[in-house]
């Protein structure tokens, strides 16, 4: 697989209750009704109206065109409604790993599950179809909440890297990597 072959793909990702597909511009006025809220971490703090949307939006769609990260929207397979968005990013396949983050989940679906089975769905992906052996996720040492769903999912904490981001509450003391390995998730 190479980095062309992979951000020219149309990516159709499910289970029996979730898909996950490319994220577009046309997106953008279904998701808008989930998308304001401070219960959604990072990406809460910096999209509070239309314009920082509209931003998120580009910004989402041209570190596609850079063949940087890969969005994808979450949507519930049921009604079509929207849950969140999920991206791929810092993608190596030379070294077989790639990273699973950017994610952010709709307030009134926080605590169903939807993570997990978004993150099963995109970890099978990584490991069975891409032949990938590591999966990483970097997780702001302030973000409880992300920390305690990514261990729940077998995600191993292998360190802090001190001062990495500058969040939208100032400099951030530090980010957490966790990774889950192929043969760590064959066993799940």
């Amino acid at each position: 697989m190479t980095l062309e072959t992979f951000f020219s793909s149309e990516l159709i990702l499910e289970s029996d209750t979730i898909l996950l597909r490319p994220l577009t511009m046309n997106d953008i006025d279904c998701i808008e009704s989930i998308s304001y809220s401070k219960e959604l971490g990072e990406f809460g703090a910096r999209v509070m109206n239309r314009n920082n949307l509209i931003d998120y939006f580009n910004f989402c769609l041209d570190a596609k065109k850079a063949k940087e990260l890969y969005p994808l929207i979450i949507v519930c397979k049921e009604n079509t409604i929207p849950i969140g968005i999920t991206m791929f990013g810092n993608i190596s396949f030379q070294h077989k790993r790639l990273e699973i983050g950017w994610t952010w989940i709709g307030e009134k679906f926080q605590g169903t599950g939807v993570n997990a089975n978004c993150k099963k769905i995109l970890l099978d992906y990584c490991f069975n179809n891409l032949e990938l052996r590591r999966i990483e996720f970097k997780i702001d040492i302030n973000n409880l909440k992300s920390q305690k769903a990514i261990e729940k999912i077998g995600a191993v904490k292998e360190g802090l890297l001190r001062n990495y981001n500058l969040q939208s509450y100032g400099e951030s003391k530090g980010t957490y990597v966790y990774s889950i390995l192929k043969e760590e998730w064959k066993s799940k």
